[in-house]
């Protein structure tokens, strides 16, 4: 009985060993599902304009017709190169490209300070660079004031909106005197205006903090220590990076309260030594605790190993980067200039330096310095920039928080050779040809609208972008 039994439980076992085999083969594996290409990767590609002693712009054209058309073709040449963004100078000697409260019209605009232009010059620069989806970036100088030759000339005439007791005055320089606190507050209020006023994509500074003096000067603020600084802190040059501090942290917080899209960047000197020991910015701190959200050092060096080279002071800057975002400053000017040395008299390690930034996870774009510089295209620059440019990119997101993404555009369907679907609340389209699996797909363009003219045959998907340039998922893929 008991041998029966075992055998009645293998022969039981078997059988339903047996279903389960059959079971197996008649499930159908679902298929594969469609992948799509990967996404290309972002990058912002830009240029900065520079009006100090118009330099870039307007190059001393005083005509209205001349500066709108000169700005014009430099935008065109960023969209003809696959650019993005600018980064443009509206007050670099406590002056102004647009009607301010606090200062008068910039000389540079129509030859003499204080006077009024025939046009809202920064809404036009603004609307022309929008226009053509290019970023602009509001660049302004916190301190600077104006400069001279040497302290047995003069300085140009204050201008009257600046309360004389605000600035300081050295060898070569004068500034809004950075230990005051009317001048803290008042530095905050112009970027307030600005960003209230004009729909700027950025607020921008270089690395004009605290001035770099003369071997023969002192900063000449003993007395600004002992009121406002001795009780707190043991020395003046802790004294003194505070009084930056405190303006980038403020310039921040107004930019959250007022309009929180606004990206907030800064292009320190290479050196850190200098930057915290000379001009009193220390910008590792700025970075580690997030008061700025992009970081752009000017690393106007040559490749090599030398701890001065681009790839020593890229590898170092890449280093402080946290929550916030990492693009180069290239020195363009600097190639064609016999100053400069045998590195600079071709344009090869220019594309070397591109090509060792591309191997930096953290680096999200390039700034150029400057723009008339790819006018004049010495040593065959534009080359290397339209062969690092060759493909178009959209911008990447540059917030101080962690991207939400918008609404995935629905119901993408073509008619003909229109591509059309469904929109998503305050937000612009790009428009994806899909490549097949591991493969990069190709950026075809975007557009505010939600249709979009296909030139070729082929598989296509489509994503929504916000102001910030947050991405959605992915949309459905459609074949033409």
């Amino acid at each position: 009985m008991k041998y029966l039994k075992y055998l009645t439980l293998i022969i039981f076992i078997a059988f339903v060993a047996s279903c389960s085999k059959d079971n197996d083969d008649d499930i159908i594996p679902p298929p594969e599902e469609n992948t799509p290409s990967t996404l290309p990767q972002k990058e912002l590609r830009g240029v900065w304009a520079t009006t100090a002693w118009g330099i870039d712009w307007p190059m001393e054209e005083y005509d209205a017709t001349a500066q709108k058309q000169k700005y014009i073709d430099y935008l065109n040449l960023l969209v003809e190169n696959k650019m993005n963004a600018i980064f443009f100078q509206i007050r670099g000697m406590a002056d102004a490209f647009y009607d301010s409260q606090y200062e008068s019209w910039s000389k540079y605009i129509t030859g003499t300070a204080g006077v009024k232009p025939s046009y809202d010059v920064l809404e036009f620069l603004v609307e022309e660079a929008h226009k053509r989806d290019i970023q602009f970036h509001a660049w302004l100088n916190p301190y600077r004031i104006s400069t001279r030759a040497n302290k047995g000339s003069a300085f140009p005439q204050l201008d009257p909106k600046i309360p004389t007791e605000l600035t300081k005055d050295y060898e070569k320089i004068r500034i809004y005197n950075p230990a005051l606190p009317e001048v803290q507050t008042r530095i905050t209020q112009i970027v307030k205006e600005i960003i209230t006023k004009y729909d700027v994509d950025g607020i921008h500074m270089d690395d004009y903090f605290y001035p770099a003096l003369e071997a023969s000067e002192s900063m000449n603020d003993n007395a600004e220590y002992e009121k406002y600084g001795k009780a707190q802190f043991d020395n003046i040059a802790d004294f003194r990076r505070n009084n930056v501090n405190v303006v980038i942290q403020n310039i921040q917080k107004t930019i959250i309260e007022t309009r929180p899209d606004v990206i907030f960047s800064i292009s320190p000197a290479a050196n850190m030594d200098s930057n915290y020991n000379t001009l009193f910015a220390d910008v590792k701190k700025w970075s580690k605790e997030g008061w700025v959200d992009v970081v752009i050092p000017q690393l106007y060096f040559a490749t090599g190993t030398e701890e001065s080279s681009f790839n020593q002071r890229l590898n170092l800057w890449s280093q402080y980067i946290y929550e916030n975002h990492l693009l180069v400053g290239y020195g363009v000017y600097k190639f064609g200039d016999p100053a400069y040395g045998s590195k600079f008299q071709s344009s090869e390690d220019l594309q070397k330096q591109f090509d060792f930034a591309k191997t930096k996870p953290k680096v999200k774009g390039s700034v150029l310095y400057s723009v008339k510089y790819l006018v004049e295209n010495k040593v065959r620059i534009m080359d290397v920039i339209r062969n690092v440019y060759k493909t178009p990119v959209l911008l990447p997101y540059l917030g101080r928080t962690i991207a939400e993404k918008p609404n995935t555009p629905t119901n993408v369907r073509v008619s003909g050779s229109n591509l059309s679907w469904s929109g998503v609340q305050a937000a612009y389209y790009a428009v994806y040809k899909d490549n097949g699996i591991n493969q990069i797909a190709s950026l075809i363009g975007t557009t505010k609208d939600t249709t979009f003219k296909l030139n070729e045959k082929g598989t296509y998907f489509v994503t929504a972008l916000d102001k910030k340039n947050a991405e959605s998922d992915l949309s459905e893929s459609v074949t033409y």
